[in-house]
């Protein structure tokens, strides 16, 4: 058995954890009215109200800090689905800070860094990083960094400004599912789909503060239809004060590569090809 190949699972794909929200939440309240031949139900307008008002809170926050243990099934040669698992610190401070450590299943950390002026990424595994100039926003940054690098970054979406208007356009259908208190807070459990996967969120009713608690995405198109899973902890709505949070140093040995080397390798696996990728 073959587990995910270490350059798979390199930092940039790190956010394959959140895609989380940027593979697909949800929408805009009239999104439905606009493309549904039937009226909406009072269950999904109100499921697409909190899910925009929770996409809103993220968008027009600060900064933050949330820690995620997620998993992810990876679909072996042999038709099993295997589950492995991560553990990630977010810390964002708007508008041009951005830090995610995580640590894999398997004792390995990553690390990806933006500072305002320099994208920075590290594999543990590896012992390399990569790094690129890139001034600006995050928002610029997140957008470099995918379009211009050809790296990935699903979750990027939820961690920019213009995260209701990402989620409006792919919601294809949303509902209400449940109501919840077994979770650390009591939560609205949203379902809904996109072009490429089926999503289900929970979303914290704690007033003012709409946070997501638990999320599944499911890769409908792809064989075994894989899923991921994670569970947000520790949510801190406050900005990161500690400069040095924000800044990046290599570890001690560590090489340096250019992000063109990683590239061919990141979209093969972030597509899921080859034995126990990620879905």
């Amino acid at each position: 058995m073959r587990t995910p190949s270490s350059s798979g699972r390199l930092v940039a794909t790190t956010f394959v954890a959140v895609s989380l929200l940027g593979a697909g939440l949800a929408a805009a309240a009239d999104t439905a009215n606009a493309a549904a031949p039937d009226r909406p139900t009072a269950s999904q307008v109100f499921a697409n109200e909190l899910l925009t008002q929770m996409a809103s809170y993220l968008a027009g926050l600060p900064g933050f800090e949330v820690k995620l243990v997620s998993s992810y099934d990876a679909p072996q040669a042999s038709g099993e689905e295997i589950e492995f698992s991560e553990m990630r610190n977010v810390r964002l401070a708007r508008p041009d800070r951005l830090r995610v450590e995580q640590v894999r299943s398997d004792g390995y950390e990553d690390l990806i860094v933006f500072d305002g002026k320099t994208i920075s990424i590290s594999n543990g595994e590896e012992r390399v990083y990569a790094q690129a100039p890139q001034p600006g926003s995050l928002d610029d940054a997140i957008v470099y960094f995918i379009r211009d690098l050809g790296m990935q970054l699903p979750a990027a979406p939820m961690l920019t400004t213009r995260f209701p208007q990402e989620l409006a356009s792919a919601v294809k259908s949303v509902d209400y599912v449940e109501y919840t208190t077994i979770l650390p807070q009591p939560a609205h459990h949203i379902a809904g789909r996109t072009n490429a996967v089926d999503f289900q969120v929970w979303i914290s009713d704690v007033e003012g503060r709409p946070l997501p608690q638990r999320l599944i995405i499911t890769y409908v198109d792809q064989p075994g239809r894989p899923q991921f899973r994670a569970q947000f902890l520790e949510w801190k709505i406050e900005v990161p004060t500690d400069p040095g949070i924000f800044s990046f140093t290599p570890s001690e040995g560590a090489r340096q590569i250019g992000f063109a080397v990683q590239v061919p390798v990141m979209i093969d696996a972030a597509t899921g090809a080859g034995q126990g990728a990620k879905p």
